[in-house]
């Protein structure tokens, strides 16, 4: 499905919130690294998918109303072979929701530098601002991010990067290695870009984004779209 298709379905079916795997369809449709993912209804298409990408892998319960879905235990890692796959199914189907479930089959992700976080919201005296920091759980206790107006230079991205506390880890801290900083620039970019392309967007909410030696992987992604209220 085409973006601007996605983007039209969850409107047209009066929904404010895309599902994390419409998210990263989404911006993988527009050459963004997400993690490769395919959408189940069975246990059997579970094992079949797993088989295609590759174990290990990582369950997660896509439903409408479910959107932090770390909070009620949709997100299961690390899952080895057929007969884990089988009893996560189940778990994961038994956790409640109003509307249709189904389970993603997602790669699990190399340990990365560092996890990231990046974000925009549509501000209403400037406009779409995009932000970046330190993501993962920590992002809410140390709070540690940059801030710009949309659209972004590569400059302002550099910027960015280098105004966290936090950018030391980026850098080869202690000597881990550096990150790659010109994919993470690249990003910054086009999420800038897609800020100002799609304004049906409210709010993205890229976390964690990991970070490696050589290029970076969208490993979650949450986008909001704009209810009759946030478009006047």
């Amino acid at each position: 499905m085409k973006q601007s298709e996605i983007i039209q379905q969850a409107v047209a079916q009066n929904r404010t919130a895309l599902t994390e795997y419409e998210a990263k369809e989404f911006l993988g449709n527009l050459g963004l690294p997400v993690t490769e993912q395919m959408l189940v209804e069975t246990k059997e298409a579970a094992v079949s998918a797993a088989k295609k990408i590759g174990y290990p892998i990582v369950m997660k319960l896509m439903a409408e109303d479910i959107v932090h879905k770390t909070d009620v235990g949709a997100v299961k890692l690390d899952i080895k072979n057929e007969s884990e796959i089988k009893s996560t199914f189940n778990e994961l189907m038994k956790i409640p929701s109003q509307t249709k479930k189904h389970v993603s089959i997602q790669e699990m992700a190399p340990k990365p530098i560092t996890e990231l976080i990046v974000g925009t919201l549509q501000d209403p005296q400037f406009g779409p601002a995009i932000m970046f920091g330190i993501g993962g759980i920590l992002v809410e206790i140390m709070k540690d991010v940059s801030f710009r107006i949309c659209p972004i230079t590569e400059f302002d991205a550099d910027e960015m990067i280098h105004e966290i506390k936090a950018f030391k880890i980026l850098d080869g801290f202690r000597g881990s290695p550096k990150a790659d900083l010109k994919a993470l620039i690249s990003l910054l970019k086009t999420i800038s870009e897609i800020s100002m392309d799609y304004l049906e967007i409210d709010q993205m909410d890229l976390n964690p984004v990991f970070i490696y030696e050589k290029g970076i992987k969208i490993v979650d992604a949450r986008i909001i779209l704009k209810t009759s209220e946030t478009k006047e």
